[in-house]
C-alpha cells in the first residue's frame, strides 16, 4: 500500500495532540496552546494542504476515505471546545482574548464586565478561571483579537475535504458580494431584512408573539457581504434563544452561475428556494422555519395625516379577539396582525381623550426604542377609534403577574432581574430626557422568561417640555407620586425615581398595594412626616438602603437611574 499522504498523516498527528491535550491539560488555557500550537503546523499553510489533496484525491481514495472521517471528528470537536464561546455558547463572533488565554465574543465580554465588577476598581473575575483581569483604558474593545481563532473558524468552513472531485467541480467559496439588481430583488421577500446587526435581529426574534421556527435573512455583520439566517429556537434550560447560520455561495459554469448553501450537502439556486426548503424540513438546523419576522416598526402608519407609509397596513389586517385590559382613557384587545402575530390592541376611548392626545403616546413610543420598553408596531389612524399596536405581552400586568399569576413563586434572584431590567429601561429614558410620570408595576408588562418592558406611557413627557400640568379629570396614582409633585406640581427624572423605590417595595412583596390599610391622603400625610415603608422579608438589606435614598425629600439627594441599573446588576453577581 502506497503511504498516505504527508496532510492526512498531519490532520491524524494534530487530532492526537488534542485528544492528549483536552485529556491532560491542567488548565483550559494550556488546552488552548497546545490545541492552537499544534493546528498552525497542519501543514505550513493551508495552501499547500490544498495543494497536496487535489494532487493525491486520484492516487489515494482509500485514504481520502479516512481523511474525511478525520477531518469531521476533528471538526465537530474543536466547534464544541474551542470555536463557542463559552458564555453565550454560540460560534464566536469577534473574539477577544484575555492575559489569561480565555477567549470569548465583544459582546458578551462587554455585557460580562458591565454586570460582574470585581472588588477593585476597573478590574473583573475571568469566566472561566476566576482570575481578575484588568479592563485596558478605552474598555473591551481594547483587548486584543483572537487572530488564531478567527482564520481556525474561517479555515474549517473551507470545503476541504467535505466533496470528492467530479466533472465539474464548483470552485471554493467566495464571499457573497450581492450586485444592484439581487439587493433589489430581495427586498421584495418579508423575510430579507437587508443590513441589519446581529443583536438588533436578535432583539426582534426574542419579541413575545412569535413561535419557535420565526426567521429572518440579512446582511452578514462580520462579513457584509455574506447573508445570515437567523432563527428563534428554544431550549429547555436556556429558554428562547436565536441562532445564526451562515449562508455562503459558490460560482459554477453551468446556466445556473450562482448556488447558495448553509451546508455543502444541500445547495439551492435561489435564497428563496433555501427558504422554502428549510420551511418543510430543519434538515441540520434547529428546526424547521415556520414564519417570517415582522419588520420592526415598518408597518407604522404615517402620524402627521393618517396616511400609511410604504410599508403601510390597514385596520382590516388586524384582527381583535378579545378583551384583556381597560383603563381611564384606552381599552386594551389582544389582537392577531396580519393573521400570523400576537399583539397588544389598544384602543382609544373617544368620550374619554381627544386624538391628537392619545396620538402623543404613540409619537413618544416611536421614538423609544430599547429591549425594556414596549415595542410599538403600528397606528391605526385613518378613522375612530384609534388603534396603537404593540407587541403581546403573555404574562400581562407585573402586579398581577406577581400577585396571581406564576410570579408569586419567584426567588429573590429572579425579583432582582426584574427589577434590575426596568432600570435598564428607565436609565435610557433618563438619558433620552423622558419622564414617565406614572411609573409602577401596574404599567410593566411581563413577556416570557421574566422579560419585562416598561408600558403606560399616556402621561409621558420629555424633559425639554415646558407644559408639565396633569390634564384635569386624570386620576393620579398618589401613592406613588414623590411629594413635591403633589405639592408643587414639579416633574423631573427625580421623581421617576422615587416612584421606582415604590415599584421595588411592590416587586419583594410580590404586588402588594404599598401602604396596605392606608388611604392615599393618609399615606401622603405620613410621608410628609417622615414615614417610609419598612423592609419587605424579601428584600436584602443593601437593596433597601438604596430604597431609602429614591425616597429623599430632596429630589437632588436620590440616585440616578444609571446608577441603580448598574446597582442591581451588580447585586446579581457571584461572589
Amino acid at each position: 500500500m502506497l503511504p498516505a499522504p504527508t496532510y492526512i498523516k498531519q490532520s491524524c498527528r494534530f487530532l492526537e495532540t488534542w485528544g492528549d491535550a483536552n485529556k491532560n491539560a491542567s488548565t483550559a488555557a494550556s488546552a488552548n496552546m497546545m490545541v492552537f500550537a499544534s493546528f498552525s503546523s497542519i501543514p505550513g499553510n493551508m495552501n499547500n494542504f490544498r495543494s497536496e489533496r487535489r494532487r493525491s484525491q486520484s492516487l489515494y481514495p482509500e485514504w481520502l476515505t479516512m481523511a474525511k472521517a478525520h477531518r469531521s471528528s476533528l471538526r465537530e470537536k474543536l466547534q464544541e471546545e474551542f470555536l463557542s464561546c463559552k458564555i453565550c455558547f454560540e460560534p464566536f463572533h469577534r473574539p477577544k482574548a484575555l492575559p489569561c488565554l480565555h477567549s470569548f465574543c465583544e459582546h458578551c465580554l462587554r455585557d460580562y464586565v458591565r454586570r460582574h465588577a470585581s472588588d477593585r476598581p476597573g478590574h473583573f473575575p475571568c469566566p472561566i478561571c476566576r482570575k481578575s483581569t484588568q479592563i485596558p483604558d478605552g474598555g473591551v474593545e481594547k483587548f486584543q483579537d483572537n487572530f488564531v481563532l478567527l482564520s481556525l473558524s474561517d479555515t474549517l468552513e473551507e470545503d476541504d475535504v467535505w466533496h470528492d472531485p467530479t466533472p465539474h467541480q464548483l470552485s471554493p467559496p467566495r464571499s457573497l458580494a450581492p450586485p444592484t439588481p439581487l439587493e433589489q430583488k430581495l427586498k421584495e421577500h418579508d423575510w430579507y431584512f437587508g443590513k441589519v446587526s446581529r443583536n438588533a435581529s436578535e432583539e426582534w426574534l426574542l419579541m413575545s408573539g412569535y413561535p419557535k421556527g420565526t426567521f429572518l435573512i440579512r446582511l452578514g455583520e462580520a462579513s457584509p457581504d455574506t447573508f445570515t439566517l437567523s432563527v428563534r429556537d428554544c431550549d429547555e434550560l436556556r429558554g428562547y434563544l436565536v441562532k445564526h447560520y451562515k449562508i455562503l455561495a459558490k460560482r459554477t459554469d453551468s446556466p445556473v452561475k450562482e448556488y447558495y448553501y448553509i451546508t455543502p450537502k444541500r445547495m439551492f439556486k435561489s435564497l428563496s428556494e433555501l427558504v422554502n426548503h428549510y420551511s418543510e424540513v430543519a434538515d441540520g438546523l434547529c428546526c424547521k422555519l415556520t414564519q417570517v419576522c415582522q419588520k420592526p416598526r415598518s408597518l407604522i402608519w404615517a402620524m402627521d395625516r393618517g396616511k400609511p407609509d410604504e410599508f403601510g397596513t390597514t385596520r382590516e389586517s388586524i384582527c381583535l379577539l378579545r378583551k384583556i385590559g381597560s383603563g381611564q382613557f384606552a381599552e386594551v384587545w389582544l389582537g392577531k396582525w396580519n393573521q400570523c402575530r400576537d399583539v397588544a390592541v389598544k384602543m382609544q376611548k373617544p368620550e374619554a381623550v381627544k386624538t391628537s392626545a392619545f396620538l402623543d403616546e404613540a409619537q413618544i413610543l416611536k421614538t423609544l426604542q430599547h429591549t425594556n420598553i414596549v415595542t410599538l408596531l403600528a397606528v391605526c389612524s385613518e378613522t375612530e377609534p384609534v388603534y396603537l399596536v404593540t407587541e403581546y405581552m403573555a404574562n400581562g400586568r407585573l402586579s398581577l403577574h406577581l400577585r396571581e399569576g406564576k410570579g408569586r413563586d419567584l426567588k429573590v434572584s429572579q425579583l432582582m432581574w426584574i427589577a434590575a431590567q426596568i432600570a435598564d429601561g428607565m436609565a435610557y429614558m433618563e438619558k433620552e430626557k423622558f419622564i414617565h410620570r406614572n411609573l409602577g408595576a401596574r404599567n410593566i408588562l411581563v413577556g416570557e422568561q421574566n422579560k419585562v418592558k416598561i408600558a403606560g406611557f399616556g402621561m409621558t413627557k420629555c424633559a425639554d417640555d415646558p407644559d408639565f400640568n396633569f390634564r384635569r379629570g386624570l386620576k393620579m396614582a398618589i401613592k406613588w407620586m414623590a411629594p413635591e409633585v403633589l405639592l408643587y406640581n414639579k416633574y423631573s427624572t427625580k421623581a421617576d425615581v422615587w416612584s421606582f423605590g415604590i415599584l421595588l417595595l411592590e416587586i419583594f412583596t410580590h404586588g402588594r398595594e404599598p401602604y396596605d390599610g392606608m388611604g392615599s391622603k393618609e399615606a401622603f400625610e405620613h410621608v410628609q412626616h417622615g414615614y417610609r415603608m419598612p423592609k419587605p422579608e424579601l428584600c436584602p438589606t443593601e437593596v433597601y438602603d438604596v430604597v431609602l435614598t429614591c425616597w429623599s425629600l430632596s429630589h437632588q439627594s436620590r440616585p440616578s437611574f444609571d446608577f441603580l441599573s448598574t446597582f442591581l446588576h451588580d447585586w446579581q453577581a457571584p461572589s
